[in-house]
Order: structure tokens, then sequence, then C-alpha cells
């Protein structure tokens, strides 16, 4: 397969929340995806997870020209993959009104979080002892800032392995430095070895955090936004 810069597609789903755009929606995703939408108490929660299919058909559409539902499967560490189509790499994540693909021909795992105010004790619960000394170092006011890039670059590095949760967010630690705000030239380091990935960040939404993780292989610059 032809080698490609990783792309980000962005959608925002608050249509999907009407029950009629819903309905028609969950006609267009695969019957798994139909049923974990199901199971899902609220319209929002379902909105998400339909779009996050949704925006995967259509990226893939753009891209690769392949058009109609995905037939996914997950991989050796639990992580989902396109049956038919392995070497396409990808990756979903969704927060607030939005959901994100990250699509591309190497591993990649992507996060967006919406920032609300934190709860600073999850950092000294589930961040490496060094972040979280990092995070408390910071003034009240960019606190909330650090907080939710830590979670969206630790996050987004757990899925690019395939791992997930299965890797704790403290066996690796993003290099945090004095005052500096996290930024693409960040290292990924566990086992005191820099982890050699590439890292981006999307500044551009407003009160929301966007990161993603890939292997060699450049990032598109900006994301791409796509109509559900």
């Amino acid at each position: 397969m032809e080698i490609i810069k990783t792309r980000i597609f962005i959608a925002d789903v608050c249509k999907l929340n009407e029950p009629c755009r819903l309905a028609a929606a969950m006609q267009e995703v695969s019957q798994a995806r139909r049923e974990k939408a199901a199971r899902l108490k609220t319209a929002g929660a379902k909105a998400l997870s339909v779009g996050a299919e949704m925006l995967l058909q259509q990226a893939v559409e753009r891209i690769h020209g392949i058009s109609g539902s995905l037939r996914m499967t997950q991989g050796e560490d639990g992580k989902p993959i396109l049956s038919d189509y392995p070497d396409i790499h990808f990756n979903l994540s969704h927060s607030g009104h939005y959901v994100v693909c990250s699509l591309g021909s190497q591993p990649v795992g992507v996060d967006i979080q919406k920032m609300e105010l934190p709860n600073l004790k999850l950092a000294r619960r589930f961040f490496a002892q060094s972040e979280a000394d990092w995070l408390f170092s910071l003034s009240a006011e960019n606190q909330t800032q650090g907080f939710y890039d830590l979670w969206a670059l630790k996050e987004a590095y757990m899925k690019y392995t395939g791992k997930g949760f299965n890797l704790p967010m403290h066996a690796f630690r993003v290099d945090c430095q004095n005052e500096r705000p996290i930024n693409p030239g960040t290292a990924i380091v566990a086992d005191e070895k820099k982890i050699p990935v590439v890292i981006k960040n999307f500044p551009d939404l407003e009160n929301y955090v966007l990161w993603s993780v890939t292997d060699t292989i450049d990032f598109q610059e900006k994301i791409e936004w796509i109509g559900l």
C-alpha cells in the first residue's frame, strides 16, 4: 500500500441527536455498531458511537475510494482493525459533540478531550510521578490545559500501541519540563528510553485538546472536517 501521511478527520454529531436523523444513521453503519449503540442510554452517546463509524466510512472512501459499511475485528491486543483492509490503520475517539478519526498507513492513536474542571487527584493516581509533579508545579490557570494535554497525549499513545488501557498510564511518561507547555517535540519515555514516535497536536478547537501519535510517517498539517 502507498505510504501516505496520517490524516485526522473530525465531525460534529449534534444533528444526529435528532431521533429521525439518528434512526437513519443507524442504517448506515455495521450491525455490530448498531447493537453497541442500542445498548447506550442517551441520545448523545448513541450519536457519538454511530457518528464515529460514519466518519471512518467517509474518511476511508475519501482516501481509498472504498465505500459502504466496513467490517471490523479486533487485533491481538483488542485494537479494532478493518477485516478486509488490514493495511489501513485507523483509530477513533470522541468527546463532547465531536468524533475524530485518524487514518494512515502506519499504526496510529488519537484522543480528543473536552476540557472541563479536572479532578487533579486523578493525576496522582494515574500519571507517572514526574508528570504529576510537573502538573502541580504549573500555575492554577495553566493546570486545566496541562492536565488534559497529558491525558489526551497519553491515551493517544496507549491506543497507538494497540494495548489501550491494558498499558497502565504510569508505565511510561511524557517528558514534561519546567513550565513549558507540552508540544509535538516532547518525548515519550519508557524504561528511560525515548520511544521513536511522531506526535502531533491540533490546537484549533476551542475548549478541546486533540493529540495523535504514529510511527515515522508524519501527519497532514491540518484536521479535515466532514459533514455527517
